[in-house]
């Protein structure tokens, strides 16, 4: 039996409702509303189908290769479509977690740009020897006294190293916001459900993808 689209984004609306509180609803919301688009084109290119389909039945000299090219236009639309739609859910949910971190962890104010890049090179050199460097930042968020250090470790920059390394952040997360105090935060619950958000939306854009064959 095939994996339904349509359970795959009510998995996801039903990760997203609790969190659509206060400022995180509106990129929160704008997130739903892009994977029920996936559903919403899913069942129109299915209608088309299906009318295209009736239609060839029944006509007896319907032309077997215009038939073709109009399914494949509209498979092709809805592939379009899919992809957008995926696209958009993805950076509205990375706009909502970048909002989450700025909240929790606070940018200190004497850092420059320039002092911001340099410390980070040198903590990027030190993890890039770690095979679990999400372990090791968190050893380094708890060990070291230096504000700046602790902004870059628990913050954007953090995360992004992470996904650079191809690095799960779940349970990197979930520590982070422990020890940081804020689980039960809107900001915090957007930290540690975005891991789990976005497996959810790799797993819609996989079982939408082949749902019109």
């Amino acid at each position: 039996m095939k994996a339904d689209p349509l359970v795959a984004a009510d998995r996801i609306k039903g990760m997203i409702e609790p969190l659509l509180q206060g400022q995180f609803s509106s990129g929160l919301g704008k997130v739903l509303v892009y994977v029920q688009s996936v559903t919403r084109s899913l069942d129109s290119s299915r209608a088309a189908l299906r009318a295209l389909e009736e239609k060839r039945t029944g006509s007896l000299d319907a032309n077997y290769d215009d038939w073709e090219k109009r399914r494949a236009a509209i498979e092709q639309a809805y592939g379009r479509g899919l992809k957008n739609s995926i696209g958009f859910a993805r950076r509205n949910l990375d706009s909502a977690q970048l909002q989450a971190l700025e909240e929790l962890v606070r940018r200190p104010r004497l850092a420059s740009r320039t002092i911001l890049e340099k410390r980070a090179l040198a903590l990027q050199k030190s993890f890039d020897r770690m095979e679990d460097p999400a372990a090791g930042m968190l050893e380094h968020y708890t060990s070291t006294s230096d504000p700046l250090n602790k902004y870059l470790v628990a913050g954007p920059w953090g995360h992004e190293y992470l996904q650079k390394r191809k690095i799960d952040p779940g349970g990197y997360d979930i520590a982070l916001c422990r020890l940081l105090g804020c689980q039960d935060t809107v900001a915090g619950r957007v930290v540690m459900s975005y891991a789990s958000i976005c497996q959810a939306i790799d797993e819609l854009e996989a079982v939408a993808q082949g749902a019109l064959d």
